[in-house]
C-alpha cells in the first residue's frame, strides 16, 4: 500500500485532468506561516530541522479559496515542511521564482509555460509526465497554478487539478550568508478528486489520504535538497538506525505540536547506507512521532505484527506469526492492494524483536520486499504517550513485476516510509 504514495503524490502536487486558459483570480491568501508554531523565529525552527526534512501540522484554521464557490473560506488542516540548504537566500529566491525552470527542479515536470502575468502574480501551465511499465498507471497531463510573489514567499493557488481545491506557500529565511531555511505550507481537499487515477486510488484505499500531507511535502522538499545540497551518504553500523537529535524540551514541543494539530510530526533523515550480506544498500529513513492520550501500557499491543491486520483489514489478508522466543518472533503478512483496474499482491516476511515491553525492532527476512528496517518506541508524555516510529522501505530489482514497476516513480526509495509512517500512526488514532 505504501508504494502507491509516490504516484499519488506526484499526481496531486503537479497534475490535472484538463487545463485551459483561466483569468487571474483576486486572492488574498491567509495561509499560516511555517514559523507560527515556533514563535515566528526561523532560528528556533532551524534548531529542529537540522540536516533533515522536518514535517509537521498546524491546528485547524480558516483559509480562502476563490475557486471554491460553495464554501470559499473552509476550515482546513495545513501541513508544513522545512529544510536548511547551504546557499544564501538570494539564490533560493532566484530558483523558486523562476517558474519556467521548474522543469529541471521537480521530477516529472516536462514543460512550463507562462499563461498570464500582472505585477507579482503569474499564472503558469505545467506539463507533467509519469511513465510506468503499467500503461493504466501512466500519467501525462497538464496543470495550471497561480503564483503570487512576495519579498520572501510565493503563495500558490490551484486553478484546475485532480485535487481541484488547494493552496500552498513557500517561504525562505536567511540563517546566515551561507545557509537558508526553506519552508512549504500547503493544504488540498482530498474529498473531491477529479482525476481518474487519483479517484481510483482514493476510492480503493481511503487510508492513503492520511499519508498524503506528509508525502507531498517530502516530495517537494526532496527536490530542493537534491538541487542545493551536496549528495553525501552516511554509512550506518550494523544494527544502527538514525534518530533525530532532540533534547527533552524539544521532545515535549514535538508532543505538543502533534497534540495541538492531531497530526504526525516527521523527520526525513539524510541518505544512509545499511550493511547487508551482499554489501551496503542505500536506504532513507523517516522518524515519525504521534501523541496519544493513552498510557504506554495501553498501546503495547500495537507493537506486535498481529496489529497490522486489525489496522488494515482491507489490504492485509492474513498474518501468520511464530511464538515469541527469546523476545523475538517471525511474521508472514499476505497483502493485496486492489485499485479496481489492477490488483497488487505481495508478501512481507518480517522478523520482530522486543528489547523491552514498550519497543520493538523489525526487519525484512525474505519476502517480496527485501529492504525493510525499523523500530517503534512508546515513551510516557504526561498525560499520555509519544509514539516514535522509524522505518525505511524500498523496492529492490528482484521484487515482483507489479511492485518493481513502482521503481519508475520519483523518490520511490523514500516516499513509502514517509507516507507509510503517517498512515500507520493516524490509523492507530482511529482504533484506540
Amino acid at each position: 500500500m505504501r508504494y502507491l504514495h509516490g504516484l499519488l503524490v506526484a499526481c496531486i502536487f503537479l497534475g490535472t485532468t484538463q487545463s485551459g486558459f483561466a483569468q487571474l483570480l483576486t486572492w488574498n491568501d491567509n495561509i499560516p506561516s511555517a514559523l507560527q508554531p515556533f514563535q515566528n523565529n526561523p532560528k528556533i525552527l532551524a534548531s529542529y530541522t537540522q540536516n533533515t526534512i522536518f514535517i509537521y501540522g498546524h491546528p485547524v484554521t480558516k483559509t480562502a479559496l476563490p475557486t471554491l464557490k460553495t464554501n470559499p473560506q473552509p476550515s482546513v488542516s495545513f501541513n508544513s515542511a522545512a529544510i536548511i540548504v547551504p546557499v544564501n537566500a538570494r539564490q533560493v529566491a532566484k530558483t523558486l521564482t523562476d517558474f519556467n525552470q521548474y522543469t529541471g527542479l521537480f521530477p516529472t515536470v516536462k514543460s512550463a509555460k507562462t499563461l498570464q502575468q500582472s505585477g507579482n502574480i503569474v499564472q503558469m501551465k505545467y506539463r507533467v509526465s509519469i511513465p510506468t511499465p503499467i500503461p493504466v498507471l501512466n500519467f501525462n497531463e497538464e496543470v495550471t497554478l497561480q503564483h503570487q510573489i512576495q519579498p520572501n514567499s510565493i503563495s500558490s493557488l490551484v486553478i484546475d487539478a485532480p485535487i481541484p481545491y488547494g493552496v500552498g506557500k513557500f517561504e525562505w529565511f536567511a540563517l546566515d550568508e551561507h545557509r537558508t531555511l526553506i519552508t512549504l505550507t500547503q493544504w488540498g481537499d482530498l474529498n473531491q478528486p477529479k482525476g481518474f487515477i487519483v479517484k481510483k486510488i482514493l476510492n480503493a484505499i481511503p487510508e492513503v489520504k492520511l499519508g498524503i500531507p506528509s508525502s507531498s511535502n517530502a516530495f517537494v522538499m526532496e527536490a530542493l535538497r537534491n538541487r542545493f545540497n551536496q549528495q553525501t551518504i552516511t554509512a550506518l553500523h550494523a544494527g544502527q538506525i538514525p534518530s533525530p537529535q532532540l533534547n527533552n524540551a524539544q521532545l515535549m514541543k514535538i508532543a505538543q505540536l502533534s497534540q495541538n494539530a492531531q497530526q504526525p510530526v516527521s523527520f526525513l533523515h539524510a541518505p544512509t547506507s545499511v550493511l547487508y550480506t551482499h554489501g551496503r544498500e542505500a536506504m532513507r529513513f523517516t522518524t515519525t512521532y504521534r501523541f496519544y492520550q493513552q498510557s504506554p501500557q495501553q498501546l503495547q499491543k500495537w507493537l506486535t505484527p498481529a496489529a497490522y491486520q486489525e489496522l488494515f483489514p482491507r489490504q492485509i489478508k492474513k498474518v501468520v506469526t511464530t511464538a515469541v522466543q527469546n523476545q523475538a518472533q517471525d511474521a508472514d503478512l499476505q497483502i493485496n492492494v486492489g485499485l479496481g483496474v489492477i490488483n497488487i499482491p505481495f508478501a512481507f516476511k518480517l522478523h520482530f524483536s522486543y528489547p523491552g515491553s514498550t519497543e520493538n525492532n523489525f526487519y525484512a527476512k525474505g519476502g517480496d520486499l527485501r529492504f525493510i528496517k525499523g523500530q517503534m518506541q512508546l515513551t510516557g508524555a504526561n498525560p499520555g504517550t509519544l509514539l516514535k516510529m522509524t522505518s525505511s522501505m524500498k523496492i529492490d530489482e528482484k521484487a515482483p513485476f507489479l511492485l518493481r514497476a513502482m521503481r519508475s516513480l520519483p523518490y520511490h526509495e523514500l516516499l513509502p516510509a514517509v507516507g507509510g509512517n503517517a498512515v500507520f500512526v493516524q490509523k492507530l488514532k482511529t482504533k484506540i
